[in-house]
């Protein structure tokens, strides 16, 4: 069944991608950007946010595939939703919210469409299950709208392509906010002249909206409807994300995912392709982060839904789910956070938002963010950080990113390249697992196992590029192969980190056992009567771990021609690996 709806899954991204790349309008190349205004990073002490639901009144959107003719080329559409904002002052950032594809109107009689447009007293309002996350938000600096994309969603109006719909419905939206804005013409129900800085526009979406929003910050702005004004678009925060549309797209913003791991929906946490590709593309130089929520799942981040359509079978991290009301919480503070850290202009904000995020690289990896268990893949910004592996080619088992030597001693490694693949399809591909594991996101790893003392993978640093002394922690992905047979079953893995410098002085520093990225997952193995290997019911995310530099004392730091990870703590092990790097902490004025 799961091989199914991913190869289903990629038959759509090849049917529609064509279209989904014709969506991305022209205005953009020609429109004005929006000047920035002066930050506010202060706050109404004391007064609560003005809430309102509004409706800003009917129009029409072009559906250009269809000819003048048609009955569905002028799509009628409702631009209505939630709007929270500060009391007083501002202006303040505009964070626009995204629901997912949930049907909005009543399907037919047939269950499979929902005619558009349908009477207002029984669609369903979406966009009012994160009305709580308007509110948070608003309550913490920013002008706040979720707003109603239903259109963009159904196949009652013809078949769409895909965005064109979405990209319409919200530049009117952001038209109408930064007239009101401005001192003009005000149909949302709260004060906003002098409020709200649409020049300073971020995106939160959720399960499909989180796909649309990532979309949209591809080029990193969005023209108005008229093309005359260009919104930037500073960060997308994604939640719960899919991916059924659009090819998953690399952006130069700052991008953040939190991952339900309980999902019941997107059950293999594709949307985790988005980190992943970003990671990959060498020219993504804005720090990007997912955080894995345990016992999370898909539906409960909107207040609307009721429970996930599929479930977790064989679960058993997932037999209890968080309370909906913790789950929400939980998004308000990292979407606050993930908001600050994009927003702020107080360096001593912003670092303390990224530790709360996870992202702290003189700290190690969290177990939990804000009390509940949470595991967390962060990649540092380009210029605080420096790449020595990925993978992104079979060529970095032998030649690393700085063109010094990969050497595996009593070790076996091989890369895995992302995406999904069978034995048949790759031979070859048989230790990447991908048809017994849920690995999110399907990255480009490898995978590196060893059963014999004195294991290594070692990867030589060129004279110019060993200079590591302004440099924080060493930083590494992985996560333990729960099927291999070299692992103890539900026994964390343990290795060190060895350096060498120039004169030929080590220094070596094992990973401690309570590393979260060590641990061994959650979940049951199953029998498979059709690949060899068995199944795992659990998901097996790649996440991060850090080594503080200054741990590896009796080298000289400026100086190191080796890096090693070196399996001497446990006599077997099977691990994949991914993003070896150091990382730097950030200066004043950095993010």
């Amino acid at each position: 069944m799961k091989q199914i709806r991913r190869t289903t899954w990629l038959l759509l991204v090849l049917i529609l991608i064509a279209a989904a790349a014709g969506c991305q309008t022209q205005a953009e190349n020609s429109a004005t950007a929006v000047p920035p205004s002066t930050p506010t990073t202060e706050t109404p002490e004391n007064q609560p946010p003005q809430t309102a639901e509004y409706n800003l009144g009917e129009t029409t959107i072009v559906q250009e595939r269809f000819p003048e003719d048609s009955n569905f080329r002028n799509m009628p559409v409702r631009l209505n939703g939630v709007i929270a904002a500060p009391a007083s002052g501002g202006p303040y950032p505009v964070v626009v919210i995204l629901h997912g594809t949930h049907p909005g109107c009543p399907t037919n009689d047939t269950g499979h469409i929902d005619p558009w447009p349908c009477d207002p007293e029984v669609e369903r309002a979406n966009y009012r299950g994160f009305a709580y996350l308007a509110e948070a938000l608003a309550a913490h600096g920013y002008v706040a709208l979720s707003i109603n994309i239903n259109a963009e969603n159904t196949f009652g109006f013809g078949e769409p392509v895909a965005g064109e719909r979405l990209e319409q419905i919200v530049r009117l939206h952001l038209d109408a906010l930064a007239a009101a804005a401005a001192g003009g013409t005000n149909d949302f129900g709260v004060a906003l002249d002098g409020r709200a800085d649409v020049a300073r526009l971020a995106f939160i979406g959720h399960s499909r909206g989180a796909e649309m929003a990532a979309w949209l910050a591809e080029n990193g702005r969005l023209a108005s409807a008229d093309g005359a004004v260009a919104y930037p678009i500073a960060a997308v925060l994604q939640v719960a994300p899919a991916i059924s549309l659009f090819q998953p797209v690399t952006a130069t913003i700052p991008m953040g995912l939190v991952q339900a791991a309980c999902d019941g929906d997107v059950t293999d946490l594709i949307g985790q392709t988005f980190y992943e590709n970003n990671r990959l593309d060498p020219a993504h130089a804005a720090w990007t982060t997912a955080v894995y929520l345990a016992q999370a799942n898909h539906n409960q981040f909107n207040t609307l839904l009721g429970n996930d359509p599929f479930g977790t079978r064989n679960r058993p991290d997932c037999e209890t789910l968080l309370p909906p009301k913790t789950q929400h919480d939980f998004l308000a503070r990292y979407a606050l956070d993930f908001m600050t850290a994009v927003f702020s202009d107080d360096p001593a904000t912003q670092a303390a938002a990224f530790t709360r995020l996870g992202m702290d690289v003189t700290a190690p990896a969290p177990a939990a963010l804000y009390g509940q268990p949470a595991l967390v893949a962060a990649r540092a910004p380009a210029a605080n950080r420096q790449t020595l592996f990925v993978p992104r080619s079979e060529a970095e088992l032998s030649t690393n990113l700085l063109g010094g030597t990969v050497t595996a001693v009593n070790a076996a490694a091989t890369f895995c390249p992302e995406g999904y693949y069978t034995p048949d399809m790759l031979p070859g591909s048989e230790p990447c697992m991908r048809v017994n594991l849920t690995i999110p996101g399907q990255p480009a790893t490898a995978v590196v196992s060893w059963s014999a003392p004195d294991a290594a993978l070692r990867f030589a640093v060129p004279e110019e590029a060993g200079d590591l002394s302004a440099y924080t922690a060493v930083s590494l992905r992985a996560a333990l192969n729960p099927l291999s047979s070299l692992n103890t079953a539900d026994s964390p893995q343990q290795f060190s980190v060895q350096l060498t410098d120039q004169a030929g002085q080590t220094a070596l520093v094992s990973v401690p056992p309570t590393e979260p990225a060590l641990q061994f997952p959650a979940g049951i193995e199953e029998e498979d009567s059709f690949f060899p290997g068995g199944l795992f019911s659990g998901i097996v995310p790649l996440i991060t771990l850090r080594l503080p530099l200054s741990s590896f004392t009796g080298v000289d730091l400026s100086q190191i021609r080796e890096v090693a990870l070196v399996f001497d703590q446990t006599p077997s092990g099977s691990l994949f690996i991914a993003d070896l790097e150091w990382v730097q902490a950030a200066t004043a004025g950095q993010p």
